[in-house]
């Protein structure tokens, strides 16, 4: 079945910059309504007042509250959800003992919890509104853990829940895609150690993962690699797992840097 975005409400978490924002206007562009969810208000004002068709709305993704009360104003107020794009995501840091606890509790819920509570917020408008797609951002790094290891247990833990709401919620109509970008140079993931080595060339804008977002919402998709060929890593990931881990060994992100 075809899917028009024409007309269509998507609500994307992470708004106010790198790939939330570059989707936000990219879906805005098609004529898609874009509720755009972020804590910074100002930034999300701006790109209401540059991108018809974009609502701002302040919500924090770790709190139930504020999740809950962004799907009851879309309920309300939009009557619809076609689209639902768990974007809003952090890095964390290294993860060497007690001191790094903390930061690595709210990287998992920032990243893993807020995908699941707006999944639950929304889950009912979006049968409601099929056929609807859920596309949760996750990572590379949720494939191969290379990186900070929150992090990487974060998108770990989006891929598996992906995955099983994929199966889970087929028959409601509702497509659940992992789109797993490689390295994408954000305002919170500069890319500082990679694009200091010859793999340079291969760090993304967010304008790539935008445009894969755009294409999963066409095609339903439930898998996505940005780019694709970064699947090449996951499969010598299972069928080559020495040598696999041999070469990630020798990356500086390895030790844990997100920078």
């Amino acid at each position: 079945m075809s899917w028009d975005p024409t007309g269509k409400v998507a609500v994307i978490t992470g708004a106010s910059s790198g790939i939330g924002e570059a989707t936000a206007r990219r879906l805005g562009r098609l004529g898609m309504t874009v509720i755009a969810a972020a804590r910074r208000e100002e930034r999300l004002q701006v790109l209401a007042d540059e991108v018809p068709g974009v609502v701002p709305h302040v919500a924090d993704v770790t709190s139930t509250a504020d999740v809950d009360a962004l799907a009851a104003r879309v309920a309300e107020e939009f009557g619809a959800c076609h689209a639902l794009i768990n974007n809003a995501g952090v890095g964390g840091g290294a993860f060497d003992g007690r001191d790094d606890l903390d930061d690595a509790l709210r990287t998992i819920d920032v990243n893993l919890g807020g995908t699941v509570r707006c999944m639950a917020a929304f889950a009912e408008l979006l049968a409601a509104s099929a056929p609807s797609r859920v596309v949760n951002v996750a990572s590379v790094a949720g494939k191969l853990g290379v990186g900070p290891a929150a992090y990487a247990a974060s998108k770990f833990g989006m891929v598996g829940f992906s995955e099983a709401t994929a199966f889970a919620w087929a028959s409601r109509g509702i497509t659940v895609c992992q789109l797993n970008p490689g390295f994408i140079e954000t305002e919170g993931f500069p890319q500082t150690q990679v694009k200091r080595t010859p793999a340079a060339r291969v760090v993304g804008e967010p304008d790539d993962v935008a445009r894969a977002i755009h294409r999963t919402l066409l095609d339903g998709a439930t898998e996505r690699t940005v780019p694709a060929w970064y699947r090449a890593f996951v499969v010598a990931r299972h069928v080559a797992a020495p040598l696999y881990r041999v070469g990630a060994s020798r990356i500086d992100r390895a030790s844990g840097s997100r920078d």
